[in-house]
């Protein structure tokens, strides 16, 4: 029918429709068609690459090698892996290193205090293969619970002893007026010059002893030895005074004499210094006692007792250990390291002196004791935390920390984290250590959106 008999069919008093309704219709079904099945071939082209994804080795399908450390690099042909430098092996239908999920609650936050028995943060409990642990020659110790020997080597400190350190002051103001040690590091001895200061109240001072030196009888007397003991509390010393009475002339400037003998470790003077009481001039220390302080852990600590003899060795002085006593073990105790502090007195040698901050090893004879020991190679230390791997049933090797005290020559004592009868990784600790942490930070990658 063509828009005449349209028209002409129509009711009368309605419009008939504008030309093209019908062909803009139809254009419009097809276009929502069309936009529909591209829809639904787009989520069915994802949903077959997510399944793809989560296949079984569905990314590396036409690879043939591997790396047993590094799983993720892959190869079509053999050769080295660019990491390890490793040769790749052959893929198999298992795979022969598997990350072993470990509870949350489990794992050591970044900033907290390492538990001893949590795992480390940053590592994940690893499964091998019997093919892969002998193949990288992971070699494995029991943890013996045994008799110790009857001394405890820990890392020392020497210190200054806080009874050898003395200060120079002034008891009344004046001004520097002459400098007769001028550095620190310098040695002083007790007595020695140190600077010359000039005191108006002490000038003062002096001339009423002279004053009174004139006066006769008893009075004169009693008032001469009143101005003399005044100048003596001022600072003044006695050789200086009686300078004052034999030439009967005020001296312009006092000296200020080291209190003690030893090495000045602090001036905060110079020439011309305007100085009063509470200025530190000097600050002197005496070394020819030093201490040797250490921290031991509670159970080592409660073996130690005051007089046990103890031997020192530091590296700056290798061929002569200072010998001593323990004079003092500390009675508060750290909380955090759960350690106790124990001290010894040593006389310092002045030809070869040991000096504040130096490090070494301190001996200390103690009596018999039992403890729990592990290889040295077995430890794997940080700086932050130090902890082992622990040979569970499957090939499972999981990261626990431990808190350890002393060594006993090769091997390590562990205070905390192990019981006797487990087994540790004491060989090839480095290689499960490092594909640990890779595992740890692929599985922490992949868990992020």
């Amino acid at each position: 029918m063509d828009a005449d008999n349209e028209r002409d069919a129509m009711p009368e008093g309605e419009e008939p429709p504008p030309r093209g309704v019908k062909r803009m219709a139809a254009v419009r079904w097809a276009i929502l068609i069309v936009s529909v099945a591209a829809a639904a071939f787009m989520w069915l082209s994802y949903a077959e690459g997510q399944l793809s994804r989560a296949r079984p080795g569905a990314q590396s399908s036409g690879a043939k090698y591997h790396c047993p450390m590094h799983p993720q690099i892959v190869s079509d042909e053999p050769g080295e892996c660019p990491i390890c430098h490793m040769t790749l092996e052959p893929i198999l239908r298992s795979s022969s290193t598997a990350v072993v999920a470990r509870p949350a609650s489990d794992a050591g936050a970044p900033n907290a205090t390492p538990v001893p028995g949590a795992t480390p943060a940053g590592t994940t409990p690893l499964k091998l293969s019997l093919d892969r642990i002998q193949s990288i020659g992971v070699r494995t110790a029991l943890v013996e619970d045994r008799p110790l020997g009857d001394h405890l080597r820990v890392t020392a400190t020497v210190v200054a002893p806080e009874q050898g350190t003395s200060e120079v002051h002034v008891r009344t103001p004046g001004f520097v007026e002459a400098m007769h040690v001028d550095q620190t590091g310098t040695a002083v001895r007790s007595g020695q010059p140190m600077l010359s200061v000039y005191s108006p109240e002490i000038l003062q001072a002096q001339n009423e002893l002279l004053a009174t030196g004139q006066w006769g009888g008893d009075a004169g007397v009693s008032a001469s030895s009143s101005a003399r003991r005044k100048l003596e509390l001022l600072g003044m010393a006695p050789a200086e005074i009686d300078r004052v009475v034999a030439s009967r002339q005020p001296l312009r400037a006092i000296t200020i004499a080291a209190p003690g003998a030893g090495f000045i470790t602090k001036k905060n003077v110079v020439l011309g210094s305007y100085v009063t009481p509470e200025t530190v001039l000097y600050e002197v220390q005496d070394l020819s006692r030093i201490y040797v302080v250490a921290d031991a852990f509670l159970g080592d600590a409660s073996s130690i007792a005051v007089g046990a003899e103890g031997h020192f060795l530091s590296p700056t002085h290798p061929d002569r250990p200072a010998t001593g006593k323990v004079d003092l073990v500390y009675p508060l105790l750290n909380p955090e390291a759960r350690t106790r502090r124990i001290r010894m007195q040593v006389r310092n040698d002045a030809t070869k002196p040991y000096s504040p901050g130096e490090y070494g090893t301190l001996e200390v004879s103690i009596g018999a004791r039992r403890g729990l020991a592990i290889p040295r190679d077995a430890l794997i230390e940080t700086g932050t935390v130090k902890y082992v791997f622990v040979v569970e049933p499957g090939g499972i090797f999981s990261p626990h920390v431990v808190a350890v005290s002393s060594d006993d020559g090769k091997d390590v004592i562990v205070e905390a984290g192990l019981t006797a009868g487990e087994r540790v990784v004491s060989g090839a600790t480095f290689l499960i250590d490092s594909e640990s942490r890779l595992q740890a930070a692929i599985a922490e990658a992949q868990t992020q959106p």
